[in-house]
């Protein structure tokens, strides 16, 4: 395994680790899928728990697999948007500019994104195919696609559900929400316009990729009218999606096994099941040849 951490920007330390199987004459398989992996954090920093072990599994199915640590609050900054978009937009850049040397199917990169990870590779989901962006980086469009996405308890799908929601409240859900706004927009003031602009669900067209949602019914942090608002939106501009909401889970489940727990409400063998619907749903749905 080649493995390496490429640091990104010169100003803050914003990483990309590479995780790239081996090639070998005894293996048919000569190009291997891709896995973007975005941790969550609250855009606060990035979460080891939902990092290398979510990589661990998918190049034990065969994926090459990538982990973003993107611009967060920790690296001194007090707006993270648009860097986080252009962190991302980089991370994929690099990984299709090198599919020849690493073996990686330049048509089969996937984006996985954990709650706060979850609103950047929504938000990239939604975007990519912007001129600006593409523009930005010097690069052409094509090199930006990804060509499905995974969005696990995401986060911040929809701010102006979300502030509906939490509205005069307290409590967890509360204070990642107005953490999050507060990070995205750069000021603790914002409008219900502002609150738009930085939702992904206003964006969905017909360029997203499929999609894959999970999160559980009873998530106090990200409420599921959030997650439900952006599947209405896939489905209203047809694009292809699966959506598991499980009946019953703490936020943050990672893997929701014993390899990602902190705590003993992280186990949950039912939630578990998610990584292996994933991997059947990228293989029939999406990859299938």
């Amino acid at each position: 395994m080649k493995t390496e951490v490429i640091r990104l920007r010169d100003e803050r330390p914003v990483t990309l680790a590479t995780y790239v199987l081996d090639l070998s004459p005894q293996v048919s398989w000569e190009r291997r899928p891709a896995v973007i992996v975005c941790p969550g954090g609250g855009l606060m920093y990035t979460s080891n728990r939902e990092a290398e072990p979510v990589a661990a599994v998918f190049l034990s199915r065969g994926y090459h697999a990538f982990v973003l640590r993107y611009t967060t609050a920790d690296m001194g900054v007090k707006k993270v948007y648009p860097d986080i978009l252009y962190d991302l937009a980089k991370t994929v850049a690099i990984v299709r500019s090198k599919a020849d040397e690493w073996g990686v199917d330049a048509n089969k990169m996937v984006i996985v994104g954990f709650s706060a990870g979850g609103l950047l590779a929504a938000m990239y989901s939604t975007q990519w195919h912007r001129d600006w962006l593409a523009e930005s980086l010097g690069v052409s469009k094509n090199l930006l696609k990804p060509n499905a996405v995974v969005l696990a308890y995401p986060a911040g799908l929809d701010f102006v559900t979300m502030y509906n929601i939490f509205r005069g409240g307290v409590g967890p859900g509360a204070e990642v929400f107005h953490t999050m706004a507060s990070l995205m927009l750069g000021s603790e003031e914002f409008t219900l316009e502002k609150l738009r602009e930085i939702s992904p669900v206003t964006y969905v067209d017909s360029n997203t990729p499929p999609t894959f949602i999970w999160t559980t019914a009873d998530d106090s942090v990200v409420p599921v009218e959030s997650i439900l608002s952006y599947a209405h939106a896939l489905a209203a501009n047809k694009v292809p999606f699966e959506l598991h909401v499980f009946a019953s889970g703490v936020h943050g489940l990672s893997l929701a096994d014993k390899t990602t727990a902190r705590t003993s409400d992280q186990i949950n063998p039912h939630v578990a099941k998610w990584i292996d619907l994933v991997l059947s749903w990228l293989q029939n749905h999406v990859f299938k040849e």
